[in-house]
């Protein structure tokens, strides 16, 4: 998993998720698009609903440490697993139930915690689900209206023949591969196969080994270095630009590109080339088809809008009550300015609110000057103007 208030994919990769089905039936779930897709979901008897992650690059079911021991969900056994960070110590609780609407999903299930990956994202994550879903139902995620859709086959999905259809494998860990193709601003063009994961805060990223085989950051032009966190690590990654991106017969023009420094974990694995996010991702409808390993793709209302560039140079992170600075882009004015990991945010242009959420549309006005008030750790105050503008 990877993530710098970004990132939260999670990549549990071990074949113990074999989900068995109370019901075959058709069902609508709507989702918060909120960065990520969430989900209400309920655990085995317990009747209040839970907030979990749709994450198409989510192998298994992972439930938040503190919210199992809330439930009496107990470990029956830890595993070593390949994780986004290398091989990590897991707890797993054997054949527990999801239930999501009148559909039950039964099966093992990480416990681990998710306190580190919440305060990242807007809101809290209870859980993590995500091919156990998929290789039951052929999965249709509108994200026009804000529904996953599931039927029992292909031949029940209205308007399909509208869709373009994509091969894709699943040789890895049950997560589907779709090819991409980017081109640089010096016309040099690279392809390969990535994971399509709902669950990655980002348009795509390259694995340590395809960048550097690919000499990547030598004819990429200017990058800036930021901060990637797994759910027990933290390690660094560069953003660059690309001008072009291709999946299928779509193509985006420029967006930025993340390229890993991960020596470990799923993110230096040689077996694909990258991974391919949300933020791509949520510009299609898309029908998932773990069966006949088809997707298909059709553009949505947000296709044609434009791709964010970093540009205030932080990120953000709720800790408690309190909005905090996780990061700071060295080569950024936020920086230079005596912004530093660790400061609180007392204000931003006058708003003093606890919504990470709010204050980072506040941080996205390109050309625009914000105010930003802060303590630092000894409980300094200080203000800082910056103006926000592209990095790359």
């Amino acid at each position: 998993m990877k993530i710098n208030q970004k990132k939260f994919s999670v990549y549990i990769l071990f074949c113990i998720c074999i989900a068995t089905i109370a019901q075959a039936q058709v069902a609508k779930i709507p989702f918060e698009n909120d960065n990520l897709m969430f989900i209400k979901v309920k655990v085995n008897a317990h009747t209040t609903p839970l907030n979990f992650v749709f994450d198409t690059g989510a192998s298994t079911m992972v439930l938040d440490e503190t919210v199992a021991k809330k439930l009496g969900v107990k470990a029956d056994y830890q595993q070593p697993t390949e994780g986004a960070a290398g091989t990590e110590m897991y707890n797993i609780a054997l054949s527990q139930q999801l239930h999501i609407q009148d559909i039950t999903l039964t099966s093992h299930m990480v416990l681990v915690d998710l306190a580190r990956l919440s305060k990242k994202g807007n809101q809290k994550i209870d859980g993590i689900i995500g091919a156990d879903i998929m290789k039951a139902f052929v999965t249709r995620l509108n994200f026009d209206d804000s529904v996953i859709e599931l039927y029992k086959n292909i031949e029940e999905v209205k308007n399909v023949e509208t869709y373009k259809v994509v091969n894709a494998s699943l040789d890895f860990a049950n997560i589907p591969q779709i090819a991409l193709e980017f081109t640089l601003e010096n016309d040099q063009k690279f392809n390969g196969d990535f994971l399509f994961d709902s669950g990655a805060n980002m348009t795509f990223l390259l694995n340590t080994p395809f960048a550097q085989k690919q000499k990547i950051e030598n004819v990429i032009g200017k990058t800036i270095e930021n901060k990637a966190e797994s759910l027990t690590t933290s390690s660094t990654f560069k953003i660059g630009k690309v001008a072009k991106v291709k999946l299928a017969d779509f193509e985006f023009g420029e967006m930025p590109m993340d390229i890993s420094h991960s020596e470990h974990g799923v993110m230096a694995s040689e077996v694909y080339a990258g991974i391919l996010g949300i933020k791509i991702i949520n510009r299609f409808n898309t029908i998932l088809d773990y069966s006949n390993k088809k997707i298909y793709l059709k553009p949505n209302a947000t296709y044609n809008n434009k791709f964010e560039f970093p540009l205030s140079g932080i990120s953000l992170e709720k800790e408690a009550e309190k909005i905090q600075i996780s990061n700071v882009i060295k080569d950024s004015e936020a920086f230079a300015k005596g912004i530093r990991e660790g400061d609180e945010v007392v204000s931003i242009n006058g708003k003093k609110l606890t919504s990470v959420k709010v204050y980072r549309e506040l941080l996205k006005q390109e050309n625009k000057k914000v105010q930003i008030v802060l303590k630092d750790k000894k409980g300094i105050a200080k203000t800082v103007i910056i103006t926000l503008k592209r990095l790359i």
